[in-house]
């Protein structure tokens, strides 16, 4: 399965709809991940992929009321996938410990490595050009039945960070 993943869009739609449609045609995504800020960006995209799954950013009301969950878990070919926006408020102990995958945002930061046969992955952001001294970026995942990769791309679609996972009972860890 191959999986977008985009964070932090800021009603940046401009740069949204760049990257799916890149992600659309050029890698066949049939999922994609929002990981907040601001949830209502994807609307309207939903007829280009199979599944759309997002949390709300830290500062959307309906995540300060509670009315949209600010964490959900999908699996995927017997992975466990954590979406949240913020690590550090929305990712309990227990969460971590029954996810594979920790997907997050909010820092505008991409980061991508494995601890403890587990994958944090944080696609970066595009809210603009240029964010906290930070280009653009988002993500591709691909899980397979015995491997996984994952990769952090820029806005001129060549890969910033790449990670190559092969999966074992005990968790992921890097290939070769």
């Amino acid at each position: 399965m191959r999986i977008g993943i985009v964070s932090d869009t800021h009603k940046n739609r401009d740069l949204l709809n760049k990257v799916v449609q890149w992600l659309t045609q050029r890698q066949k995504i049939s999922t994609l991940y929002h990981l907040g800020d601001d949830y209502d960006d994807v609307s309207g995209l939903g007829d280009r992929f199979s599944e759309v799954l997002q949390v709300p950013g830290i500062y959307d009301e309906r995540y300060l009321s509670g009315a949209l969950p600010a964490r959900i878990f999908e699996t995927v070919l017997g992975l466990t996938i954590l979406l949240v926006h913020c690590f550090e408020k929305d990712a309990s102990d227990d969460d971590i410990s029954r996810s594979d995958i920790i997907l997050y945002g909010h820092t505008h930061r991409q980061e991508l490595r494995l601890d403890d046969g587990k994958l944090f992955f944080n696609p970066g952001h595009l809210k603009g050009l240029l964010e906290k001294n930070m280009p653009p970026t988002f993500g591709v995942m691909n899980i397979h039945d015995r491997n996984v990769s994952a990769a952090i791309y820029n806005l001129n679609f060549k890969p910033v960070h790449t990670m190559e996972m092969i999966r074992s009972e005990s968790g992921l860890y890097r290939a070769g």
